[in-house]
């Protein structure tokens, strides 16, 4: 069936994924169903469809020193994500997952501000290097600190607003939970909310923004390497979520109450940002 535009999927995510064919009738019709309830519990969630942050960016004329504030905040919750993603594959490489499923690749569906759908290309296989993620964070936050003296060059958990503390706490403790289907709600709900559109909107704001200062956009090419990676755990998280599915090994209740509980921490994040920005125009 094919996805039509729908203003109500307006920055939100969608996943499509068949199980592998040699699976009985009983686990593929339970992982389908699981996957429409992420699709519609998780993938449109208010912290994906409803970003006030970025909303507020837009609606106003907040220059660079109002902004970089907010953005040193976005920075030390993506070192606290880089940090779960890295000991996540340190876990894979010792074997302290489910192996992941033999079934087909999965699609991810992205939708613009006007609910019109498009498909971004992925590898076949495989995670994004979470140590080179890393890298290019650090690279991207230096850039900005070095355009921007008059800013802090600490940008640890010392330096985190409450909201990004929480969410940093949260991500530290159940990212990786001994317990699978908490580890997995987490994964699979923060990875989705953060493969939206958000770096295309952010970096075209940041460049109007630089622009109008008549200084250079410091973006050293990370928004498109945060893009795919968020994309890729987010993929592998929902072939772990299909292996668990078919293996009885996931507890629904706990699996959407961990990813019900990221995304509002993730929520939380935005409207505190939003709330340090000016509401004129």
């Amino acid at each position: 069936m094919p996805v039509m535009r729908c203003r109500l999927r307006a920055h939100a995510v969608e996943w499509h994924m068949a199980p592998a064919a040699h699976i009985d009738a009983r686990h593929r019709s339970g992982f389908l169903e699981l996957q429409r309830r992420c699709n519609n519990e998780l993938c449109r969630h208010a912290a994906l469809t409803r970003n006030t942050w970025l909303d507020r960016i837009e609606k106003t004329a907040a220059g660079l020193e109002t902004l970089l504030p907010t953005l040193q905040q976005l920075a030390i919750f993506l070192r606290q994500l880089a940090l779960a993603r890295e000991h996540h594959t340190l876990l894979l490489s010792e074997g302290h997952s489910l192996p992941e499923s033999d079934s087909g690749t999965a699609v991810v569906i992205c939708f613009d501000e006007n609910g019109v759908p498009w498909c971004t290309p992925l590898p076949v296989m495989g995670l994004g290097d979470p140590y080179v993620f890393s890298e290019r964070l650090h690279d991207w936050w230096s850039a900005w600190l070095n355009m921007s003296p008059h800013m802090a060059p600490e940008w640890g958990l010392q330096q985190a607003w409450p909201a990004t503390r929480k969410l940093c706490e949260l991500i530290e403790r159940n990212y990786n939970a001994d317990d699978l289907s908490t580890g997995l709600g987490v994964l699979l709900g923060l990875e989705n909310g953060i493969s939206t559109d958000i770096w295309q909107r952010l970096g075209r704001n940041l460049r109007q923004r630089c622009d109008s200062a008549g200084v250079i956009f410091p973006d050293a090419g990370f928004f498109p390497v945060a893009e795919t990676h968020a994309r890729l755990q987010a993929r592998h998280g929902l072939y772990l979520v299909e292996a668990a599915s078919v293996h009885d090994a996931l507890d629904t209740k706990r699996f959407f109450l961990a990813s019900q509980q990221a995304l509002e921490a993730l929520d939380a994040l935005w409207h505190t940002l939003a709330q340090k920005l000016p509401l004129t125009h």
